[in-house]
């Protein structure tokens, strides 16, 4: 039976953090090993400031990297930023500055090899530096995701994948539960050793980076990330929506009988949370016709900049420079919302089809 711990906070507390980072590894005192090379991977998404709720919070980071300086680890912060690079990301949310204050290393998960897995996909390619450690400390963030439902513990390990291809896995795995397929073979090819999950201010609506800080107050653990996810989802009543779960229930490798632990003995239900307008609907009859008009990005003339970011981040170039900005050609649209994730404006909004506003379902 799998195992989550599910602790309170309300905020960012550097005292209240560590204490119960303190708590997580007090159970686990053989985790880290003196010498161990350890890797921190936060969710690192884009340049936005920690209050934004895009990244995993600094303080987070700075908790986690710190005990496993103290258990005699070799910590290094790493990911893999779509379309910037650890540094730049690092500067706005604040994590560099706790690498700096704590000596550590700040790197790009760069250099791709190709690896065999025994998932879904048979071969991925991933960055060869996420294999030259001995530990993995996953951090993602609760968020939102208009793709995925939710971005928990198994996609932040997408991030393992350098910038570049992810890109290519939109255009090869465009079904949604195939890029669910795609993201576990990507976690499970080097499972995090633990994962803890900042869901202290997490977000709601249209993330991962457009959508609203939600007020959550905890802070979700355990060291298996399918079951952390199965309950991070259950407490915002999404476990029967989120893609990767389906995936997980078809394939029969999600238990869902889990202990919980840590300051709860059961999972809470969160009330007023806010899912992204693309979740799928009810799998009613009339309710899986009009899942048909499936919703599509739109750009927003009085917002875009065109700065090009959506247009360089589009996997089938469908975002075409059309006088001064930029257009969406549907023929070729996928409704992979990469362009709606990477822009920092808030100037892609996603739009029902046709049925669905007819309807208002």
């Amino acid at each position: 039976m799998n195992e989550v711990e599910i602790y309170r906070t309300r905020w960012y507390s550097p005292e209240g953090i560590r204490e119960i980072i303190d708590r997580v590894f007090a159970s686990r005192i053989n985790l880290i090993a003196r010498g161990d090379r350890v890797l921190i991977k936060p969710n690192m998404l884009a340049p936005t400031r920690p209050e934004k709720a895009v990244t995993t919070h600094p303080v987070l980071v700075r908790a986690v990297v710190e005990k496993v300086m103290e258990l005699g680890g070799k910590p290094v912060i790493g990911d893999s930023p779509a379309l910037s690079n650890a540094e730049k990301v690092g500067k706005v949310s604040g994590i560099k500055q706790v690498a700096d204050e704590l000596g550590v290393p700040l790197i790009d998960l760069d250099s791709p090899v190709e690896v065999k897995t025994d998932s879904f996909f048979k071969r991925i390619e991933i960055s060869k530096r996420v294999m030259e450690f001995d530990r993995i400390i996953n951090l993602p963030k609760f968020k939102t995701h208009t793709q995925m439902i939710l971005t928990l513990a198994v996609k932040n390990m997408f991030g393992s994948i350098p910038g570049r291809l992810k890109a290519e896995w939109h255009v090869r795995a465009s079904k949604y539960m195939d890029f669910a397929r795609m993201l576990y073979s990507v976690f499970s090819f080097r499972p995090p050793d633990l994962n803890i999950m900042d869901g202290v201010i997490a977000m709601e609506g249209e993330g991962p980076q457009n959508g609203r800080p939600y007020s959550m107050g905890f802070i979700i653990v355990s060291e298996d990330g399918l079951a952390l996810d199965y309950v991070a989802s259950k407490m915002v009543k999404a476990e029967k929506l989120v893609y990767l779960i389906k995936v997980a229930e078809e394939a029969g490798i999600l238990s869902e009988k889990t202990n919980i632990g840590g300051d709860l003995n059961s999972v809470p239900e969160l009330e007023n949370f806010t899912l992204p307008s693309t979740t799928p609907l009810s799998p009613s009859l009339a309710r899986r016709i009009l899942r048909g008009s499936l919703p599509r990005p739109r750009i927003i003339p009085d917002k875009c900049t065109a700065c090009g970011i959506c247009q360089e981040a589009c996997p089938t170039g469908s975002i075409l420079e059309v006088g001064e900005k930029p257009k969406i050609n549907y023929d070729t649209c996928i409704s992979c919302f990469v362009c709606q994730e990477v822009c920092p404006f808030d100037s892609i909004k996603l739009v029902q089809g046709f049925l669905r506003r007819l309807f208002k379902v």
